[in-house]
């Protein structure tokens, strides 16, 4: 009886905690938020991950103290992971981002560079010490080994089975999302159900609704649902810039982009309306692909390239190609980050020139002169491109993807950066960018056919715009020019003018197909 009462104590202990914890990551947005009537779905959710995983790890251990202490570390973690997202990117944690676990374990810098260092001492002392608990700690010796296995067994076994109902249609969940609406805005719905609480109500709705997203976005022909209008006459530059953002007008700093800048006032240009900041670059990159907003997608939306990966989907690179374009995506990177291998495919692309493609067929892109630090340089990449549309016999649309400006922004960014501040630090990697721009201005004017679009797909997670998140919007920049707008660049007029024409990244791709 006694033994009993220890564990119930236990269990209300951990789920308290994890119920404070869930309440206390829940943004308050507004004053009805913090007692809203939806917030009662997390705390049910966490005394049942409390009553599982309790249940799993004494089961595992045989040691009841141990088992607190562990669950209390878990707690901890998972309170201190959605911290610490919220710090960089102003969004809670999401149910989708545990299936960007897997490539956070093989781009470790991508992930955890942006940890505080003292994070992982940290975390080698405690496991040390969990470890140190369990030798101390003497067994429960209640059941045997057998039993205890039989007994995770059973448990593994109902949460397949909960999990296999859950996927299956059901009415009675149908009704319960009724009542609990959703936004699909990570935010917005961790305000009114807490974030554990909107991540269950999120993986319900997933449950039930995956197979109709799949069929209302899948690509039913195997052409363009255009024809081919004929033979087009340049070739057409996509350009996703890694962080890219006119840092010198958000601090009042010199530009170190005055090719950019001056494009900027001469060709088509505005701001690109985010709603995330410091990262997510696969929804940037698959609202100008598509045309579609991400919160579209609903539950796909946290991480459209779940679903760009699965199926075909209408997108701008198809259209290209029903106007008689080649189409290339070429990434200095593993072609298997956010699958791109497999979305690009599903995109429309014939080719996808990724890091290992690059080696193999142009060595002088990972030769020292080429690199950034860890990356292939903008200015590099740019005048690769330069030179791959120069060589094409046929008109090409290209898609580049820059990595150079990807954080953390860190003393072992690049050679020299020991001796630089962070914010200096990314202006390198600025006017790098520009420099590869410069070069293809020049290309432009010694003849080569060729319109260009360029787009930063968020905003860099530097400490000093992380302050700053109140003040600054999650916007970025656009500019689209050609060989006309070039005519402009002799002008003597202003310019350092702010962006006039502000867009959705949804609404980018459309500049080329208006233009038509």
């Amino acid at each position: 009886m006694q033994s009993f009462i220890s564990y119930a104590l236990a269990l209300i202990a951990l789920s308290g905690c994890l119920i404070a914890a869930n309440r206390e990551a829940t943004p308050r947005t507004s004053y009805s938020n913090s007692f809203g009537k939806g917030l009662w779905v997390g705390d049910v959710l966490c005394a049942g991950l409390v009553l599982g995983i309790f249940s799993l790890i004494l089961l595992l251990t045989d040691r009841f103290l141990t088992t607190i202490a562990i669950g209390l570390v878990l707690i901890l973690l998972l309170w201190a992971g959605n911290r610490l997202k919220v710090a960089i990117l102003s969004e809670v944690l999401v149910f989708s981002d545990i299936f960007l676990a897997g490539h956070a374990l093989r781009y470790p810098r991508l992930y955890f560079g942006y940890a505080p260092k003292w994070v992982w001492p940290l975390l080698i002392v405690g496991c040390a010490g969990l470890g140190w608990c369990l030798t101390l700690e003497k067994p429960i010796d209640v059941l045997t080994l057998g039993e205890r296995m039989s007994g995770v067994l059973a448990i593994l076994l109902i949460c397949g089975l909960i999990a296999l109902l859950l996927r299956r249609p059901s009415v009675g969940i149908i009704r319960f999302l009724g009542r609990h609406p959703l936004s699909f805005d990570a935010q917005v719905d961790a305000g009114r159900y807490t974030p554990l609480g909107a991540a269950l109500l999120h993986v319900l709705h997933h449950g039930q609704c995956r197979y109709r997203l799949r069929l209302r976005f899948r690509k039913h022909s195997d052409g363009s649902t255009e024809s081919n209008s004929g033979n087009p006459t340049e070739h057409r530059l996509l350009i996703q810039a890694e962080s890219f953002v006119p840092l010198h007008r958000l601090l009042d700093r010199p530009s170190q982009t005055p090719m950019i800048d001056r494009l900027m006032s001469v060709g088509k240009s505005g701001r690109l309306s985010l709603d995330w900041r410091g990262a997510y670059t696969m929804r940037s990159e698959f609202a100008v692909l598509t045309g579609h907003a991400p919160r579209e997608l609903e539950t796909y939306g946290f991480d459209p390239y779940r679903l760009a990966a699965m199926i075909p989907m209408d997108s701008l690179a198809w259209k290209m190609k029903a106007k008689g374009y080649r189409t290339v995506v070429c990434h200095p990177n593993d072609a298997r980050f956010f699958d791109r291998d497999k979305v690009m495919k599903n995109l429309g692309f014939d080719e996808f020139i990724d890091l290992t493609v690059l080696k193999e067929g142009w060595p002088q892109m990972v030769a020292k002169d080429a690199l950034c630090g860890h990356y292939v340089s903008d200015s590099a990449l740019l005048q690769w491109a330069v030179d791959y549309l120069r060589e094409s016999d046929v008109p090409t649309f290209l898609f580049i993807i820059t990595i150079e400006a990807h954080g953390p922004w860190d003393p072992s960014k690049f050679d020299g950066a020991a001796s630089l501040t962070e914010v200096e630090r990314y202006e390198v990697h600025l006017a790098h960018l520009d420099k590869g721009v410069a070069r293809i201005v020049k290309a432009q004017e010694e003849g080569e056919p060729l319109s260009v679009l360029m787009y930063g797909d968020h905003l860099p997670g530097l400490e000093i715009l992380r302050k700053k998140t109140r003040e600054i919007p999650s916007d970025t920049a656009w500019l689209m020019w050609n060989l006309t707008a070039l005519d402009g660049l002799k002008s003597t007029r202003n310019l350092d003018v702010a962006e006039k024409t502000g867009l959705k990244p949804e609404q980018l791709g459309g500049l080329w197909m208006d233009k038509e």
